[in-house]
């Protein structure tokens, strides 16, 4: 009789998570499914702005990852200091070495705050949970004849319309608290649209909505330097501020560059369709992942929704190939070839952007789309607000709530 296969995750994000619960779902328990993260709690990245806007604290928005060992998952708080692609090992502060079948990298995109020398300790760094409560008071003291200043930092970054969501954000905060007349709220971009892969419209929609809120948007800013009162941008422009919030440029997590499993300041090459990787059975998916398909001019964005539906992809692929193993084949040619069509990526997703007064506006995205990517920007509406507190109240008990 065979024994039971090994499957390791590589991060507790929307990718790892996801996967995890789909394969404990559908593999019988001899089969080992294995989580490993260095933080003990999730907690999306949307949140933030939730708590930069006064709705929600932080001490009430992480979720323990342990709740996974009552799905039969096992979760390990572990930090991974080194990855062996070749035999789907890792090697673990805590733990040793632990090795598996198969294996999904699913350890996301790291933030790189130093590289734009003076934003630390000059600015706030949006990206940054703990920084956020600061962020909030500061702008609840402001004054004026103060300016607000939005900078992206560097691209790629995850979730592309948090910037422009934040700038609408913070101009909501300072108009309910009778702040807002008299601030100066900029928001500075390296791109020449807000979001490049959006199309012509959905760009037009989106500057259209940050100018009825009063909100400057600056393309093609890419910043140098930050000073004491001075954004300096690369061309030599200079731009003055009070209060700096800002996207900090992001990179391939350091255990992954070390392991060279990456090319030098790149990412993680995948498949676009199936996110297997140059190493047998091994997968990578979301933020780490650098997705390009052909003759596309740029790669899939990095979002939390990408990362979920990649995740559940190679679940089903894994999924299906031990099924296959174990003698458990399909009684058709056609189910085994919808099965397999299942577990590809289909480059589709979404998101809900928030731009004050709960409302919030709804992007579909067909990334894979033959004509190219296909975007379809929403008018706001309270009903896509309502749906954006469903969409992290539906996950979060779906991936780590005790099952009863």
């Amino acid at each position: 009789m065979q024994s039971g296969k090994r499957i390791l995750i590589l991060g507790a994000g929307f990718g790892g998570l996801a996967a995890a619960n789909l394969l404990r779902g559908n593999l019988e328990p001899e089969h080992r499914i294995t989580v490993i993260d260095k933080k003990k709690s999730f907690m999306m990245g949307l949140v933030n702005l939730w708590v930069l806007h006064g709705d929600r604290i932080l001490e009430d928005s992480a979720t323990p990852l342990d709740g996974l060992t009552s799905k039969g998952i096992e979760f390990l708080n572990d930090e991974i200091v080194e990855i062996d692609a070749r035999s789907r090992s890792v090697l673990t502060k805590g733990r040793g070495k632990l090795e598996s079948d198969y294996m999904i990298i699913a350890l996301g995109a790291e933030l790189d705050p130093e590289r734009v020398p003076g934003f630390v300790g000059k600015g706030f760094n949006l990206y940054d949970s703990q920084q956020i409560p600061a962020l909030r008071s500061r702008l609840l003291s402001a004054r004026r004849g103060e300016k607000v200043a939005v900078a992206i930092m560097g691209i790629p970054y995850k979730c592309p319309p948090a910037p422009y969501e934040a700038s609408m954000l913070i101009s909501d905060l300072l108009l309910q608290n009778g702040k807002r007349d008299g601030i100066e709220i900029d928001i500075y971009a390296p791109t020449p649209v807000p979001i490049p892969v959006a199309g012509p419209q959905a760009n037009k929609d989106m500057v259209d909505m940050l100018q009825k809120q009063g909100i400057n948007f600056h393309p093609l800013h890419k910043v140098k330097s930050v000073q004491d009162d001075m954004l300096v941008f690369e061309d030599g422009r200079s731009a003055s501020y009070d209060i700096l919030a800002g996207v900090p440029a992001h990179k391939v997590p350091d255990v992954v560059s070390r392991s060279g499993i990456a090319p030098e300041g790149g990412w993680v090459p995948a498949d676009p369709f199936t996110l297997k990787t140059a190493y047998e059975r091994v997968f990578a998916i979301g933020d780490i992942a650098g997705l390009q398909p052909s003759g596309y001019a740029m790669a899939v964005p990095k979002a939390g929704i990408f990362a979920e539906g990649q995740g559940k992809a190679v679940a089903l692929q894994i999924i299906h190939e031990i099924k296959l193993q174990m003698g458990n084949r399909s009684s058709s040619k056609q189910s085994q070839q919808n099965a397999e069509g299942l577990a590809r990526f289909d480059g589709k997703g979404y998101c809900f952007f928030e731009v004050g007064n709960n409302m919030a506006s709804y992007i579909e995205v067909d990334f894979y789309n033959k004509a190219g990517p296909a975007v379809v920007l929403h008018p706001p509406s309270a009903s896509s607000y309502r749906k954006k507190r469903e969409f992290e109240n539906d996950r979060v008990r779906e991936w780590l709530a005790a099952n009863k």
